[in-house]
């Protein structure tokens, strides 16, 4: 619940003698009437969501420090106890864009535009870890209505289908080396970011990988993967089968893939419809009985131009440095700016420009403005 009037107009004047600002300059900051911030700190009227966005930006607070229940305030995300921002650049700078996320999230549903995720339930599994894993990507990809279907090769087109279908929002960040992702599932908001500062292959395997954790309910409040490959606990070994069989269904390679002597052609062209790294799919090929181990472990040792030249090698190698911003809180943040509930700068933050640039964006052509509100224009991004 939002704070009451009182409790806000007190923080906003605590922020005020903080900042060494007085009634008449914060008014003319903001553009706001005099008269109207006197009468809305004395709790003689409300203040708007707008005016509460602009007050906290010229404070250099939050909205939710002001809007939240005192009970309700929350630090920002804590760090896993495996990991600290001090010796990890990355996982610093992932927790930063995180919070920046989770703000927003919370900024939309303050001012009427709430995440209504509800990711699908599948009860208790059974079986190991593996098996877990397995049972888990047959029914999410069921639920999906994609059962064997390939999924989408392009990363942006693959996070789309994602946020579609499970209402998961998807991020792409350049963070440095150190972090691959993480998953944070909160008052109905469900995110995986993915740094896009490693392969294109194995970004796509770690979306995978946090799709298997949220889907799981193992990112209550926040998963840390700082790397997706060689960890051997029961929830990564259930995250990592999720996400090779999501990626590599069994009874699809099955039908494409015969039992006999795999040459490189077959290699080549399987990783260029599968989308993954050349060691995923040895495995997954072994883990399914396609393979055995010698048969693995010659797959692992191709280096031929055909694998490396394979279908989709030239978009794996430009995924790299690629930066998403979360679609489903994209869209809710361009609605919270259409109807005037927020001001351009969350959204600016969100997308990661400039204010101005952005509303020279979503200003129509010069030669056709019109004295007519920012309400009833259709954003142009």
């Amino acid at each position: 619940m939002p704070a009451s009037r009182e409790t806000l107009a007190t923080r906003i004047r605590a922020g005020m003698q903080r900042a060494g600002l007085s009634q008449q300059k914060l008014a003319e900051s903001v553009g706001l009437d005099p008269s109207a911030l006197s009468r809305a700190l004395t709790c003689q009227r409300n203040f708007k969501s707008l005016e509460v966005a602009l007050i906290a930006e010229k404070l250099g607070v939050t909205v939710q420090s002001l809007l939240a229940e005192e009970e309700e305030q929350r630090a920002p995300v804590l760090l896993a106890a495996r990991a600290q921002p001090a010796t990890s650049p990355a996982l610093k700078s992932a927790l930063e864009r995180t919070d920046e996320i989770l703000e927003l999230d919370r900024l939309l549903s303050d001012v009427g535009f709430p995440s209504a995720v509800a990711l699908p339930s599948f009860g208790d599994l059974a079986g190991s870890p593996h098996q877990q894993g397995e049972e888990l990507a047959i029914r999410v990809r069921r639920e999906m209505g994609c059962d064997d279907d390939h999924l989408p090769y392009d990363l942006a087109k693959f996070a789309d289908l994602l946020e579609r279908t499970l209402g998961i929002d998807v991020a792409f960040e350049p963070l440095p080396a150190g972090l691959d992702g993480l998953s944070v599932s909160t008052d109905g908001f469900c995110l995986a970011l993915v740094s896009s500062g490693i392969s294109g292959t194995r970004q796509r395997f770690t979306l995978a990988h946090e799709v298997g954790h949220l889907i799981a309910g193992d990112s209550q409040d926040l998963r840390i993967d700082e790397s997706v490959l060689g960890r051997r606990l029961p929830d990564e070994e259930r995250a990592n089968s999720f996400a090779a069989s999501f990626l590599m269904p069994a009874r699809a390679l099955r039908a494409e893939v015969p039992r006999a002597l795999i040459d490189e052609g077959a290699v080549a062209e399987l990783l260029g419809t599968y989308g993954v790294s050349l060691d995923a799919l040895a495995f997954r090929l072994h883990n399914i009985g396609i393979v055995n181990a010698e048969g693995r472990d010659r797959m692992r040792r191709m280096s031929s131009g055909r694998i490396a030249l394979r279908s989709g090698r030239t978009s794996d190698l430009q995924a790299r440095g690629d930066r998403r911003a979360p679609g489903n809180l994209l869209y809710r943040a361009i609605q919270g700016y259409v109807q005037g509930k927020i001001s351009v700068r969350p959204l600016a933050s969100l997308l990661r420009v400039s204010p101005h640039q952005l509303l020279e964006e979503l200003m129509p052509p010069s030669n056709v403005r019109r004295a007519e509100s920012l309400d009833s224009m259709e954003p142009a991004l």
